[in-house]
């Protein structure tokens, strides 16, 4: 026999017991009154063993809550009434005269307050996944046993399926049998036919389904297929012919565990393309374009734009377009438009509404919760139906001779973009940085070309360096732009602002975040593009180059003499027209391009290229780094010093810093742990510093005059 137990009714743990209750032995302590008692049974200190014949959705879990009852094994009925006889065998034998033939307790125990709970144990569980049925079910059960009356003092608590009970003591046997399933399968059954059960989103005639029933199973059904008819569970193909549903309106209640829950729909037994077959069209019209989160419905206005209803207004809509508002007849208070609303809220529901780039499905799923996809019209640029290089000589051209080296790896870089994007399939890819002189053509690349091809693209500036927490454009556009004249205002933002560039490089999950809405969790999809003039103001923008970010970066430096060929035109339109015409034709070029082995050889799965670093611009950046300033300040207090050698901790470092006053305030911001990881870093860098760990401290060496 089944049993789930708790420690205390404190812990949300629960246990398949092994063995029997009536085999432990364990007492509660004594106690002065009762409520001393349930004190003990709460506190989550307690030992103990409380016990239930029910099994939640989620195993190893306390029922209750969000843990709905799954499986029913037995129930319990609690008395607190005087006992009509002494507790012993005399109690044994009332029990067993009062009960019903066949429903006679298998084993009743002794309670804490010393009165009696009688228990049921069943020959096979029965499914109460269901609560309307579980509900119906458990009244009967009662009733049947005529367990109300079988003791004084029937405590209700007994329906409460989410009820745990002490462990008890002296165990005695009544039946000592279980509830025979003809029984309990009786029981279900009557349940069942009291028990609605889910509709289903359209009411299918049941001669038509008796007559696909036989289509699809051919003689597995014996007798009328009608409401409350009962027999086996047809659908399933193991060879078992024994009665174990009912017929309903919506589907099947189903007494047999066989088949995994209570209630078995019609679109699940006969499919749903059948059931869609009898869906009404002004009802598909209706709900074509709809969804529901839980709180508000998401409906198409008429483009691809998608806008939030309550209630009240999509049955306006639905008025307006011919719904009633009236009973549908007699008896039945729901109206055309309650079942147009109970089908969305049942048959499309929806966690949510967030953008998925390039998944072209209308609900989109990610991490097990489906959302409606409000960017799913996005498409990438469709390339020319063929590749000609003369179609598209100034794009090409221009890319392939602007660059300082790298020319490869950035095709490589926009082929592996292109080809996930266009296909639905987006890989991540490195974020790029594009250095170079005014008017080269960077910003014309990120913020015009680049938003044509993948449709869309946002300034991701203040997002990244923590100006700005809403981020509904930016997710709903795949192209990132940062420009050098958001470089950071300080140390913390610029550290912040890397830290994020990393993260959103190599993390796909972001936390979509608009006005009024709570966030959801989306996975991003597009890169991060990063444009900056040469000079050391500009490069300002560029994130800290340390081990832990190179490889999600492609650092690309334009050469400095090179003159675009849109500098000869007039015009923004005329540029704008040679990049309408051209830029189908490249990326059909794009995508019949091969980069060399050297870019694609061994790349990160998940990148698909190498990255690319410009050994100048590398150069340039690390001497704008905060860790080379501090280089710079230690090598002028080391000439100040005397150019001597010196040793000692972080702290004494700085002690002896602030003794020059022309150092002072350049060091009087700096902390002994902050400073401790410049030095740190600039001990794997300088052959000048040195670090050692002495006596558990860490100690520096530094003498410029080992270089």
């Amino acid at each position: 026999m089944t049993y789930f137990t708790l420690q205390n009714l404190k812990t949300s743990t629960a246990k398949k017991l092994n063995g029997h209750p009536s085999l432990i032995t364990a007492k509660p302590p004594t106690f002065a009154d009762k409520q001393g008692f349930r004190e003990w049974c709460a506190d989550e200190d307690t030992k103990h063993f409380f016990y239930t014949l029910v099994e939640g959705t989620t195993p190893g879990k306390r029922v209750g809550g969000t843990n709905e009852p799954f499986r029913l094994y037995g129930v319990a009925a609690d008395y607190d009434g005087d006992l009509p006889t002494t507790y012993g065998s005399d109690l044994v034998e009332l029990i067993k005269k009062k009960a019903p033939g066949g429903w006679a307790p298998t084993w009743v125990s002794k309670t804490f307050s010393g009165k009696a709970r009688a228990i049921w144990e069943f020959e096979e569980p029965l499914m109460v996944d269901n609560a309307e049925l579980a509900k119906k079910l458990v009244k009967l059960i009662f009733a049947e046993t005529k367990a109300i009356k079988l003791l004084p003092g029937f405590d209700d608590c007994s329906y409460n399926l989410n009820q745990y009970w002490e462990l008890g003591t002296s165990w005695m046997k009544v039946s000592g049998q279980t509830v025979p399933k003809i029984k309990t399968e009786t029981v279900f059954f009557e349940a069942a036919t009291k028990a609605a059960g889910p509709k289903g989103g359209v009411r299918i005639p049941m001669d038509t389904l008796a007559e696909e029933v036989e289509k699809r199973f051919p003689n597995r059904w014996k007798g009328t297929f009608d409401l409350g008819a009962r027999g086996p569970l047809f659908w399933i193909d193991d060879g078992i012919d024994r009665i174990g549903a009912v017929v309903q309106e919506g589907g099947m209640w189903c007494h047999s565990t066989r088949a995994g829950k209570s209630f078995v729909g019609w679109e699940e037994i006969l499919g749903a393309k059948f059931v869609k077959e009898f869906k009404e069209k002004r009802i598909q019209d209706a709900v074509e374009d709809t969804y529901f989160d839980g709180k508000r419905y998401w409906v198409k206005d008429g483009t691809d734009n998608w806008a939030t209803l309550q209630k009240e207004d999509l049955s306006m809509h639905m008025r307006l377009a011919g719904f009633s508002h009236n009973a549908r007849k007699k008896g039945d208070p729901a109206s055309e438009i309650d079942e147009l609303l109970c089908f969305i809220q049942s048959h499309r529901r929806v966690k949510g509404a967030a953008p998925f780039l390039f998944n072209f499905d209308e609900v989109a799923v990610y991490r097990g919760q489906e959302y409606v996809n409000t960017v799913k019209h996005k498409r990438a640029m469709e390339p020319a139906d063929h590749v000609d290089e003369a179609k598209c000589k100034n794009l090409l051209d221009w890319w392939s001779t602007w660059l300082d080296g790298g020319t490869s790896y950035f095709f490589g870089w926009l082929k592996h973009f292109y080809e996930g994007a266009r296909s639905g399939n987006l890989k991540p890819g490195q974020s790029l940085i594009l250095a170079g002189g005014a008017d080269q053509g960077k910003s014309l690349f990120s913020c015009f070309i680049l938003p044509k091809i993948f449709g869309g693209g946002a300034d991701a500036g203040d997002y990244l360096m923590g100006g700005e927490s809403f981020n509904g454009e930016l997710l709903e556009s795949a192209v990132w732009q940062i420009d050098d004249n958001v470089s950071a205002a300080d140390f913390r933002t610029h550290k912040r602002f890397s830290e994020m560039l990393k993260k959103v490089t190599a993390t796909p999950a972001i936390p979509y975040r608009v006005m009024y809405m709570n966030p959801v969790m989306v996975e991003r999809r597009g890169r991060v593009v990063i444009t900056t003039n040469t000079d050391a103001d500009s490069l300002a923008v560029l994130p800290n180059l340390d081990g832990t970010i190179l490889d999600k970066l492609m650092i690309l430096k334009l050469k400095e003499d090179y003159l675009p060929w849109f500098r000869k035109l007039k015009n923004l339109d005329e540029i704008g027209k040679v990049i309408e015409e051209e830029l189908p034709w490249f990326l059909a070029w794009l995508l019949d391009y091969r980069p060399p082995e050297e870019v694609t050889k061994g790349a990160s799965p998940r990148y698909g290229v190498h990255p690319y670093h410009h050994k100048e611009l590398m150069i340039e950046a690390e001497d704008l780094t905060p860790e080379m300033r501090d280089l710079e300040l230690l090598e002028h207090w080391w000439a100040a010093n005397g150019s001597k050698a010196w040793e000692g901790t972080t702290s004494s470092l700085l002690a002896d810093l602030s003794l020059h006053d022309e150092l002072r305030g350049l060091v009087s911001g700096l902390n002994p742990r902050g400073f401790g990881r410049t030095l740190s870093k600039l001990a794997s860098k300088s052959p000048s510093i040195h670090k050692r760990v002495r006596d558990g401290k860490s100690i520096y060496e530094i003498d410029f005059g080992t270089q």
